[in-house]
């Protein structure tokens, strides 16, 4: 049977997509990024959507560890975060 996301998981997956939206546009640090997706990865540990929320922080980990300029470190969490940028979309509804 189809998952159907409460009212709470459209909020938090709506705000990880937003903070990728932010480090597309430069208002938000990697850091920043890999923590808010930590904090969404716990909190919907119990659903469909955990194992690419923590795909993501794996990979955005390895990207903060690196201790690479910012420009870099964009450059390359928005690289690792593509597949996740999709799903994301996939799931919330178009407004």
């Amino acid at each position: 049977m189809p998952h159907t996301p409460s009212a709470r998981e459209k909020k938090l997956l709506d705000n990880a997509l937003e903070s990728l939206n932010r480090l597309f546009d430069r208002n938000i640090s990697v850091i920043d990024v890999w923590a808010l997706m930590l904090a969404t990865a716990e909190a919907l540990r119990n659903t469909p959507h955990a194992p690419e929320l923590e795909r993501a922080v794996r990979e955005l980990l390895v990207v903060v560890s690196a201790n690479r300029p910012f420009r870099d470190q964009r450059d390359r969490a928005l690289e690792v975060t593509d597949d996740l940028r999709h799903y994301l979309a996939s799931k919330l509804p178009l407004e």
